[in-house]
């Protein structure tokens, strides 16, 4: 029997190839552990909606933005967007008081945030300390370590057990290009409409395009930047201008788009000939394929996700002469 070697993180989330990766984690035996158990016993946490909370928590201290997320039952699914060029203008006081959110830090480190005097030696010793954490704040790694391992730890100690809470280590994906990230973004989204655990994106708990939707619905102009959740990546729909990090697709469009793929999922429809959402035109996605890779998504990528030219590229670029998905790119974004 054939082993397939793991691939090494560091091989995974290459930085000079994209900032964006869609990460998954599943709970051992991908049992339902997540499910709330907090209605019956008052003293448990709600877990999915723990991780919701936690993952919008570290967007304030990691320099990496969230594009959307979904937490299910035994498992959760995550888009980053790491910003590496921000964290590298913090100076080391913001760094430090950044990882004091999540850690305890050393006695010299909170006697710097304290402005206590220091003699040179502690000086140097607290910049170190800084470079390092640095690098972790803009980490993918160490942002899903701060996600799995504490709830881990609150719940073998709420079911009284040790051992694995979660499967494995996080599996990444590498997203290529505007059309790969569209299409993970919706096919993470439409988690619980696809799991049967909703019928619509407004009642689709724990997902980024329930907090996008009812932050759409209070605001007066839908598609303003500021009128979008302060803690997910901003979709500008403005091509020319965008920031590095903000999406060039409009709130608007994309609720759009999510909402009508949701309704054919519902609807079971395999094909879609009109009425097609302008976004999939406007980024050459086809959009039953599009409708499709909602649905089946999981099984048709792996690596990584673009159009073949990014595939391509990026392959030339990782030194690899073939990757699962290939022939999907190619029927799904022309």
């Amino acid at each position: 029997m054939t082993m397939i070697m793991a691939i090494k993180r560091s091989a995974q989330i290459d930085l000079t190839l994209t900032t964006k990766f869609h990460c998954c984690t599943r709970a051992v035996r991908k049992a339902f552990i997540l499910d709330d158990h907090s209605k019956d016993d008052p003293d448990k946490i709600d877990r999915r909606q723990w991780i919701e909370d936690r993952i919008l928590f570290l967007t304030t201290v990691f320099a990496i933005d969230v594009c959307a997320y979904a937490v299910m039952s035994n498992h959760y699914h995550v888009i980053l967007d790491v910003y590496k060029s921000n964290s590298d203008e913090w100076t080391p006081l913001e760094v430090i008081t950044r990882w004091h959110k999540i850690y305890k830090g050393t006695e010299l480190s909170r006697s710097y945030v304290k402005g206590k005097n220091l003699s040179e030696i502690e000086s140097d010793l607290v910049l170190e300390f800084a470079e390092n954490c640095r690098k972790k704040l803009h980490d993918i790694s160490w942002f899903m370590r701060n996600i799995n391992e504490p709830l881990a730890r609150i719940a073998n100690k709420e079911d009284d057990c040790k051992g694995r809470f979660w499967e494995s280590r996080f599996k990444s994906q590498a997203l290529l290009d505007e059309q790969a990230l569209l299409t993970c973004m919706a096919y993470v989204d439409l988690n619980p409409i696809r799991a049967n655990m909703s019928k619509t994106i407004q009642k689709s708990e724990c997902t980024s395009i329930k907090k996008r939707y009812e932050k759409a619905k209070q605001a007066n102009n839908i598609n303003h930047v500021n009128q979008q959740p302060k803690e997910l990546s901003k979709l500008t729909g403005n091509y020319s201008t965008t920031k590095k990090n903000d999406i060039s697709i409009k709130v608007s469009a994309y609720i759009e788009l999510v909402e009508w793929t949701g309704k054919q999922l519902r609807d079971n429809k395999a094909s879609i000939n009109k009425n097609t959402p302008s976004l999939l035109t406007e980024l050459n996605i086809d959009p039953d394929e599009f409708l499709y890779s909602a649905q089946n998504y999981g099984k048709q990528f792996h690596r990584m996700v673009g159009s073949i030219k990014s595939i391509y590229n990026a392959m030339k670029h990782c030194d690899i002469n073939k990757t699962a998905g290939m022939k999907k790119a190619k029927s799904l974004f022309g």
